[in-house]
């Protein structure tokens, strides 16, 4: 039986996560304009024509107990929805982005929304609408404003706009 297309995105961008090269938790991102063409793919990996953990062998962030979801600028990977924003520059503008990852030790899927960094990246590029894996079959909508409000509370604090 087909897929609708949102799983069909999705399950393209589980499959980008795949290439991944993060040690802890690798995520897939497929940029999707309105007629269903992707205008861009990313996954976690090092800068380009960098050593990765992978290659490495360590995460600097695991050997120094740094925890999940603080101080990525510590962290020698690129996230997945900032290369696929970079790769689709001004085509992104109206796109659809789609998400999915896991967990490296686990292989479970992550339910974790993009940080705060990449919150104001796709606000800035002018992507419509955020869609995440939650599960094999389901998935949640995000409006990318929204996105940034909750991410720019967690950061800043309350008293934020």
């Amino acid at each position: 039986m087909r897929t609708n297309r949102h799983q069909y995105f999705l399950d393209l961008a589980l499959r980008c996560a795949h290439q991944g090269t993060c040690l802890r938790r690798n995520f897939g991102a497929i940029i999707v304009d309105e007629y269903n063409t992707i205008v861009s793919t990313g996954y976690t990996g090092a800068p380009r024509n960098q050593m990765d953990c992978t290659e490495i062998g360590t995460c600097w962030r695991k050997e120094h107990n740094i925890p999940s979801g603080s101080n990525y600028e510590r962290c020698r990977s690129v996230h997945a929805e900032m290369n696929a924003l970079i790769q689709a520059g001004k085509l992104a503008r109206g796109c659809i982005l789609y998400l999915a990852g896991f967990d490296v030790d686990t292989g479970e899927l992550t339910q974790i929304w993009p940080c705060f960094l990449c919150s104001k990246m796709i606000v800035n590029s002018g992507v419509s609408k955020v869609i995440m894996r939650t599960g094999e079959e389901s998935y949640q909508e995000m409006d990318p404003m929204v996105l940034y409000q909750m991410r720019s509370r967690e950061a800043l604090g309350d008293d934020t706009q």
